[in-house]
């Protein structure tokens, strides 16, 4: 058999009716922005996509997720936003070929250090002082609707998400790298012309550097 074609998708519509479009160059967390006075959301967005506003639920579940820790680490959150399902999607679009073993979904600095599962070391994926060293990107499978209400457990941002809630599945994992235990293990193989969704989150400590932080989203599998 011939190698899988594996693309990432965002949701473009909503949670129930995702409109799914394959990321071309990158995404970017947008927002949080304030709206008659309530703080929204983040989520990740297409870059160079005009609105800034994909997939913006104005009613629970909402669409992105955000901790912030300040002196008196008080953590910012919205309702339902442990309940997304629909966030980011892995499929497979050559029709004819799957993947042999169940893939894995993590993050890398970049695409060279992808290649090589070089450990991250960005403040983004490795943490900060305020998020006692975990990873600020989150994600969980829900294909088959892991976790709570086909999400996660409610997240906090210097937490491992592995300790707490009632499981692996529900609560989901801090992405840093080809690590055990913090990366997503897809619970099947990725079928031919099959599909994988995930939720994804970002979690900002008060100690966030400032500017851009760039990371890699990456799949690996293996193949016959």
């Amino acid at each position: 058999m011939a190698e899988p074609t594996i693309v990432h998708k965002l949701n473009e519509g909503s949670e129930g009716t995702p409109t799914w479009v394959t990321i071309l160059t990158a995404a970017r967390w947008t927002g949080p922005d304030s709206v008659a006075g309530t703080l929204t959301d983040p989520f990740p967005a297409p870059v160079l996509d005009a609105d800034e506003a994909f997939f913006d639920n104005a009613a629970a579940p909402n669409d992105g997720e955000l901790w912030h820790d300040n002196t008196t680490d008080v953590q910012v959150d919205e309702a339902g936003r442990n309940a997304n399902r629909n966030v980011l999607q892995m499929a497979e679009t050559g029709a004819a070929d799957p993947t042999s073993d169940p893939p894995v979904f993590t993050a890398y600095d970049d695409a060279a250090d992808t290649a090589a599962r070089t450990n991250p070391t960005v403040w983004i994926l490795v943490g900060t002082a305020g998020s006692s060293n975990i990873s600020q990107v989150r994600a969980v499978e829900t294909t088959t609707a892991a976790g709570s209400a086909g999400g996660w457990q409610a997240q906090v941002h210097d937490v491992d998400p592995q300790t707490t809630g009632t499981g692996v599945d529900a609560d989901g994992y801090a992405l840093d790298g080809n690590k055990a235990g913090e990366r997503v293990d897809m619970a099947t193989f990725l079928a031919a012309s099959g599909t994988k969704t995930l939720n994804l989150a970002a979690c900002a400590p008060h100690d966030a550097t400032s500017g851009l932080t760039s990371t890699v989203y990456a799949t690996t599998y293996t193949y016959e």
